[in-house]
């Protein structure tokens, strides 16, 4: 019996999702807008919002007899509108809907349990469903009850869902290190676990960040941050606009140094992404797109 899978690429990187699969010679076995299936084995793919990681296809005759093929596979489901969006919700009107309410941090992002997705691609015969994922939602999406008053910027958010997809963030023993730190949102974010911050930036932090305890500010550049000039952490974070190949050279070196180091650090491309330096970053963990993310992708490890 034939295996599939399927991955949404994230909303506004289609392109970046085709080169990956071309760069890969993965080929879909079909896609609708932003919806790839695939037969076989799932493969790790950094540009994809989440992967779909057992579809089976579902024929149906009528919306009554999906609706009744549909209730013993899932305790609740959540519709995909691609093709047939009509149709698709319709049936979903006669199912228990998936509901999510906003995660507040520090939490681990967890799936209801027997949870489904459903879509329509082409025909609308058949449905394709699934219930098991590589993300906390179906769709990858991620919210927050965001902190409106502290941050000095929204991109602790990113931080946030990196730490949530580990399901594991720095504890007040451990020592961070937070690379092209300005204006300070990822700073915030450790500091606020109680950890002790080395915060690196050519540019000062807001006031409020930098006077917050276990914080201390260096200025400078972060690619000068290396295991022989500074004190060994535990957690290396970085948000530092670069080429990703120069990110890479110093990831590998503090690896060097300590290969049980953990890091969080965004990719930023400028143009196009290339799908040769996201692999190299891929043999030292995970590469993904955050729902948080924009042009860029985020190394886990």
């Amino acid at each position: 019996m034939s295996r599939f899978w399927a991955i949404i690429a994230p909303a506004g990187f289609v392109v970046e999702t085709e080169r990956e699969l071309a760069h890969k010679k993965i080929k879909a076995l079909q896609q609708s807008g932003d919806f790839f299936l695939f037969e076989g084995e799932p493969r790790e793919i950094a540009w994809s919002a989440v992967t779909w990681l057992d579809v089976h296809e579902l024929p149906i005759a009528s919306i009554n007899d999906a609706v009744k093929k549909m209730r013993p596979l899932a305790k609740k489901w959540l519709h995909f509108e691609q093709e047939h969006r009509g149709r698709g919700n319709l049936i979903l009107e006669q199912l228990r809907a998936l509901k999510f309410s906003p995660v507040k941090f520090p939490q681990k992002l967890e799936l209801e349990e027997g949870a489904g997705a459903f879509t329509f691609l082409e025909s609308d015969k058949a449905i394709y469903w699934c219930r098991s994922f590589d993300r906390a939602h179906p769709l990858g999406v991620v919210d927050f009850l965001e902190d409106k008053g502290n941050p000095p910027s929204r991109a602790y958010l990113k931080l946030w869902e990196a730490f949530g997809i580990l399901e594991e963030w720095p504890e007040p023993t451990e020592n961070t290190i937070d690379l092209g730190s300005c204006p300070g949102g990822w700073t915030w974010v450790l500091a606020s676990l109680g950890v002790d911050v080395l915060s690196v930036d050519r540019a000062p932090l807001e006031p409020s960040i930098a006077a917050m305890p276990g914080v201390t500010f260096k200025k400078g550049d972060a690619f000068q941050v290396l295991p022989d000039n500074t004190p060994m952490c535990d957690w290396l974070c970085s948000d530092v606009i670069c080429a990703p190949e120069k990110l890479l050279e110093l990831v590998q070196a503090w690896i060097n140094c300590d290969p049980g180091m953990r890091f969080v650090c965004t990719l930023k491309f400028q143009g196009e992404a290339d799908p040769g330096v996201v692999e190299e970053f891929r043999k030292l963990g995970r590469v993904l797109h955050l729902h948080h993310n924009k042009h860029e992708l985020t190394f886990l490890r």
